[in-house]
């Protein structure tokens, strides 16, 4: 039996925030915290395994990457594109013609550690998470999912299956006190922009996580944004319309996002 005076002044109970990766964030309540679920979600190709990594990178906590979408070679990629501020296509070839080189920009973010099973089963994160436990004598801080429709969820339906690994990853996230960001599909075609409604996420797994946001792209002239909405926020302000965002700068050719001036569409949301 436990009362809630113990959390006090004590160290991981639970719900202890992360540092934000984005100052944008940070003034708009978008807080990942640990023993919680937040769920990132959007049609393919919006942006969702960009903002995981540099939310990865920039939070420099121990990390466990479940990257089930994308392989090895094209992740390696990507980080390198990312640190170095280069073209996807240079960071290729960087990792072909100097591999020492790209050793060291991959060294930066050391504390990234990776699972490539395509088909992950909830035992197969399990057993990922104990092997940490066993090298490292600690859990992960952060636990990414990349995504959470590649979870093989044997004996269920699709959506069912879904709700399933969610309430299991809500397991994991209080059991090994880590933050546990789940990547997720979005409905192509359904209302919003640059950022869907709550509803539009696939598969009715909006009770379980503490944050839900939505992403979407907006060009404006030569720039493109990467725009963030939070749609549910148990520890901050929240939209379900998706209406009101965040707006980070996105190169998408080296997938570099960066902080811009806070875009919002009602005052009323971030501030008086």
């Amino acid at each position: 039996m436990k009362t809630l005076r113990r959390s006090i002044n004590k160290a991981e109970v639970g719900g202890e925030p992360l540092p934000p990766a984005f100052a944008a964030f940070e003034r708009a309540g978008i807080i990942l915290r640990r023993a919680e679920v937040t769920v990132i979600a959007g049609t393919p190709g919006a942006g969702k395994s960009s903002i995981a990594l540099a939310i990865a990178a920039r939070t420099k906590h121990p990390t466990l990457y479940f990257s089930a979408d994308t392989n090895a070679h094209t992740m390696a990629m990507r980080l390198i594109s990312m640190a170095s501020r280069i073209t996807q296509q240079q960071a290729e070839l960087l990792l072909k013609r100097e591999p020492d080189r790209a050793n060291e920009v991959l060294n930066i973010n050391n504390h990234l550690f990776w699972s490539f099973e395509s088909t992950p089963t909830l035992k197969d994160l399990d057993d990922e998470v104990s092997a940490f436990e066993t090298v490292w004598g600690r859990s992960p801080t952060l636990i990414v999912v990349d995504n959470l429709m590649d979870i093989a969820m044997d004996g269920h339906g699709e959506f069912e299956g879904m709700r399933a690994a969610m309430k299991e990853l809500k397991y994991l996230a209080r059991d090994t006190n880590a933050a546990v960001l789940v990547l997720h599909h979005t409905k192509e075609g359904f209302e919003g922009y640059p950022c869907q409604p709550r509803s539009a996420i696939q598969g009715l797994v909006n009770q379980i996580p503490a944050m839900v946001l939505t992403i979407g792209q907006m060009k404006q002239g030569d720039d493109t944004y990467l725009c963030v909405a939070p749609v549910k926020n148990r520890y901050g302000r929240a939209d379900h319309t998706g209406n009101n965002y965040v707006t980070l700068s996105f190169n998408p050719d080296s997938m570099f996002l960066d902080d811009v001036q806070i875009k919002y569409t009602q005052e009323a949301m971030y501030g008086d």
